[in-house]
């Protein structure tokens, strides 16, 4: 009995390995992973050599040649703006034959009818509404889309004009197989629950694992809700922060510890950095003005007087044009830990980001990947835009709409 147990454990272990190496077959040590930026106009904020997305995302939507899935927070063009290349790319694809699949968050349908109605009923196109609240209660907070199954982009980008003008945004490009194969089957499963399906996830679940290298990977949340092999990306948050030995820096629009329950807290990153900071780790965090509110405030207050844990945050001038609601603003989603981790993703750090709404994060350590973030990083950091956050001074809000 005991020798053909372990005969089936080892041929499990096989079959997994198996699995593991047809999945991850295509990927090799230098998969391409592109930065691309967003730069508010009108500033003298440095893009690092970075093509900006508003560029480079028609360029991959004419690309196209069979699919095109598009997973968006929210959709919002306007004539004459930056935004109108993309669109017109993507209605030119539905024209010539590509299957393109639209799924956009349900709560933010009514905010922003105008771009949405543009793709609905166009040929090749399928729109379609993501709605958790009877899940988690959570939205669609990522913001990624997918070429042929060949390649895709996830940023910090939502579908929205002032996000590639007016907006301080950092996203990737990536042509690995195994990063889009992952991102496809979370797009599938909510899709298809979006569709009615209510057996999705269990079906992602009971997929065979993805085997992702130790220096190259996809995380997502909530994580009961990801496929094999692609782990929680707080889990993952917190394993980096605590193996940190030199420095950290990360650029938000928020940090929040505001928790699940009225009154209650989210100290789970909050108290990893504090642990990193104890021994030594160098700490700087890079806010937009908008968290100058309470309760979020007070969080990054105590944080800043910890030793070796330094915040500031950024206030980006209106435009010319006058004030634009919703923008200008610095909106990346990024850290960099020692001398090539890197994370670039769609999660604010707060509670309902990892807990409640769908997101979707890269880690790499790639060292020409992590010189760019840098450069991008200091440039907003050494530059006239930001100011140290005092912890014993009042701030006021700025407007945001």
């Amino acid at each position: 009995m005991e020798i053909n147990r372990m005969k089936r454990l080892f041929s499990l272990r096989l079959a997994i390995l198996a699995l593991c190496w047809i999945a991850g077959r295509g990927f090799a040590p230098g998969a391409d992973f592109e930065v691309l930026s967003s730069v508010p106009e009108e500033t003298t904020i440095s893009s690092a050599g970075t093509r900006a997305a508003a560029l480079v995302w028609p360029e991959m939507i004419k690309g196209a040649r069979f699919s095109v899935a598009i997973a968006e927070f929210y959709l919002s063009g306007e004539k004459g703006e930056a935004l109108e290349p993309m669109i017109g790319a993507i209605l030119a694809a539905g024209r010539r034959g590509v299957s393109v699949r639209i799924l956009c968050e349900k709560n933010m349908t009514d905010t922003y009818p105008g771009t949405l109605a543009r793709f609905q009923g166009q040929p090749g196109i399928i729109v379609r509404w993501f709605d958790w609240k009877p899940l988690t209660g959570g939205v669609l907070h990522a913001k990624y889309f997918i070429v042929d199954k060949r390649e895709a982009y996830i940023g910090s980008q939502n579908f929205d004009w002032r996000s590639l003008t007016h907006i301080h945004e950092t996203g990737l490009r990536i042509r690995s197989p195994l990063f889009v194969e992952a991102l496809e089957r979370i797009f599938t499963a909510d899709w298809q629950y979006n569709g009615g399906d209510k057996t999705a996830y269990q079906k992602l679940a009971s997929g065979p694992p993805l085997c992702f290298p130790a220096d190259a990977y996809l995380v997502a949340s909530p994580s009961p809700f990801n496929p094999p092999g692609v782990h929680g990306a707080l889990e993952t948050l917190l394993r980096l922060l605590d193996k940190a030995q030199n420095r950290v820096t990360v650029q938000l629009l928020s940090y929040s510890l505001e928790g699940r329950k009225e009154g209650g807290q989210f100290v789970l990153i909050d108290q990893a950095l504090r642990r990193a900071a104890g021994r030594g780790v160098h700490i700087r965090i890079l806010v937009s003005d908008w968290n100058l509110r309470r309760p979020q405030l007070d969080g990054l207050r105590e944080l800043a007087r910890m030793p070796d844990i330094e915040i500031r945050f950024a206030v980006i001038p209106q435009a010319q044009q006058g004030f634009i609601p919703f923008a200008r603003v610095i909106h990346s989603k990024v850290m960099r830990i020692d001398e090539d981790v890197c994370w670039v993703g769609t999660s604010n750090w707060g509670y309902d980001y990892f807990f409640k709404s769908r997101n979707v994060e890269v880690v790499l350590k790639r060292p020409t990947v992590a010189r760019v973030l840098d450069e991008l990083f200091l440039s907003l950091w050494n530059g006239p835009y930001v100011q140290r956050l005092d912890p014993e001074k009042e701030y006021t809000p700025p407007k945001i709409f």
